[in-house]
């Protein structure tokens, strides 16, 4: 059952305290959903990175420059509409008028915090690879403002408690981490509505290969991370005092980055195409 863990060490929500519970909640006032992404987790569990992640970032993103950059960007990767999701269909998939709220909600959070993650990576790349402080500006405080907070999602389904057949189904929505199958928390979530994670396990293997899919996946991650270099620049330097990661924790940073960057592509596509393709009533 480790392959449906997550991959990454992480510091729980409820666990924070202090200046990380602090970092946690700007978070989340700054990406617009109600809970932080593992990536931010990950970084928590290694002293002292959160913190000096987020001194870079933060002017960036509590001005909501680099949200607001990173929504336009991946908005722009168009991905094609999933076939079969009338609302006739859905009900032959057991979902009712609840359950498809639910779920649009989740591909809306999926949506919308995966931008921001990938954004933030991008912009501790240059310092994390060894590139000079940035030195400018920064950026009008406030001026854009934070979008209103999703409702929270449902807990994640036990996995122990799926029947044998919707287990193996799901094995098809697995992606490779480190040359370990991991499911992503999005298919995961849907795992909740046998009927609907079955329709998946069939299209979403046929989509990864489909070169419309390929093509906005593209789309999403080089738009964004253009988009964090031109952020970049605009950064105050941070004070005297910052602590940069050594060598091998900013290979570990950097190592994180690049693997959340390869499932936030596939989140941020599914989860428009979704959203796009659902019905909003039954």
């Amino acid at each position: 059952m480790e392959r449906y863990l997550s991959y990454l060490p992480e510091l729980l929500e409820g666990d924070a305290t202090g200046k990380i519970a602090d970092i946690y909640a700007e978070i989340r006032l700054c990406s617009g959903v109600p809970y932080v992404s593992t990536l931010q987790r990950y970084l928590a569990t290694i002293p002292g990175i959160l913190e000096f992640a987020w001194t870079v970032v933060r002017p960036a993103m509590i001005s909501g420059a680099a949200p607001h950059a990173a929504w336009k960007a991946a908005s722009e990767a168009a991905p094609p509409l999933f076939p079969n999701l009338s609302a006739s269909n859905l009900q032959d998939l057991g979902i009712n008028s609840d359950d498809l709220q639910t779920i649009r909600n989740i591909a809306a959070n999926f949506a919308r915090v995966s931008p921001v993650n990938v954004v933030t990576g991008a912009l501790l790349e240059p310092i994390v690879n060894g590139q000079p402080l940035p030195s400018g500006h920064g950026f009008c405080s406030l001026t854009i403002d934070h979008p209103t907070m999703l409702p929270g999602m449902p807990s994640l389904p036990s996995m122990s408690l799926l029947s044998s057949d919707l287990l193996s189904e799901l094995e098809t929505l697995m992606v490779p981490i480190d040359g370990q199958p991991f499911l992503p928390a999005l298919y995961r979530h849907y795992a909740r509505w046998p009927g609907f994670a079955s329709y998946l396990a069939t299209e979403i293997p046929r989509r990864r290969s489909e070169a419309a899919v390929v093509l906005a996946e593209k789309r999403a991650i080089e738009g964004i991370v253009t988009a964090a270099k031109a952020l970049f620049h605009k950064l105050p330097k941070p004070s005297e005092d910052l602590v940069l990661p050594n060598s091998s924790t900013a290979k570990l940073i950097l190592d994180a980055i690049h693997r959340y960057r390869e499932t936030s592509a596939d989140m941020i596509c599914t989860g428009q195409a979704l959203l796009s393709s659902l019905p909003e009533h039954i």
